[in-house]
């Protein structure tokens, strides 16, 4: 069975400065370049479920929990359940995800919209780099992709200590707030709606009985954290506070 569609053009010719600069970013020598292709090709390119990235996006977001989770056991062998738990979700956030994905140069050779100031500037980069990961277990196996992201995402970009600090789930961090000010803060649906075959969800944070803040996303998880990060900010919230 096919898992790359004949349509994806070679934009990643050997040799080519893409080719060399994705090489350099994976640490080793691509094997089925057309999945790396299909990696890094947005849907904003090509609307197709099978044409972009969202399938890999899937498969790459599930092997990088498994791997993070196997790290963070190994790491910290006396650490309760709990802690290993956080630790994962702050690790594989789509901010922190998105953050890495900048900077180790995912923008610059990914296939997407770019007149699109809104794409420019959103986590689509974290996403193309849980595809990556996708592509790589596929064409690799999982101990490469172990070694990928140990060697080129854990030790360089990831600060544990750091990371123990920063609070993540906004929406129970922003429910404490109000809860200890006597407040009330409520997470309603305003819209639901198909954007080309794919179900949208607009969520908005209900404050004291006044929309304050909303978002848009694919879920209603994200959009939910997404709405509540900007009402933390409106709000004036203590970066703390939790």
């Amino acid at each position: 069975m096919r898992l790359v569609p004949d349509f994806i053009a070679q934009f990643f010719t050997k040799g080519s400065p893409l080719y060399k600069e994705l090489q350099t970013m994976l640490g080793f020598t691509p094997g089925n370049i057309a999945l790396y292709e299909l990696a890094l090709c947005h849907r904003s390119n090509n609307a197709n479920a099978t044409e972009n990235n969202e399938r890999l996006e899937f498969l790459g977001d599930a092997i990088l929990g498994a791997i993070i989770g196997e790290h963070l056991f190994t790491k910290y062998p006396t650490k309760p359940e709990g802690y290993l738990t956080d630790m994962r979700s702050k690790i594989v956030n789509r901010k922190t995800l998105n953050q890495i994905a900048l900077k180790i140069g995912l923008k610059s050779i990914m296939k997407f919209n770019e007149q699109d100031f809104h794409l420019r500037n959103s986590l689509i980069f974290g996403n193309a780099l849980e595809a990556l990961i996708g592509a790589i277990y596929i064409d690799k196996g999982y101990a490469k992709t172990r070694t990928f992201l140990r060697n080129r995402i854990l030790l360089p970009f990831v600060d544990i200590e750091l990371l123990e600090g920063i609070e993540v789930n906004m929406k129970n961090r922003l429910i404490g707030w109000a809860s200890r000010q006597g407040k009330t803060i409520d997470f309603i649906v305003l819209e639901e709606k198909l954007e080309k075959g794919r179900k949208k969800f607009k969520i908005g944070v209900m404050y004291e009985e006044e929309i304050i803040a909303s978002s848009i996303a694919g879920n209603k998880k994200e959009a939910s954290k997404i709405a509540a990060e900007e009402a933390i900010k409106i709000l004036n919230i203590p970066e703390m506070a939790s």
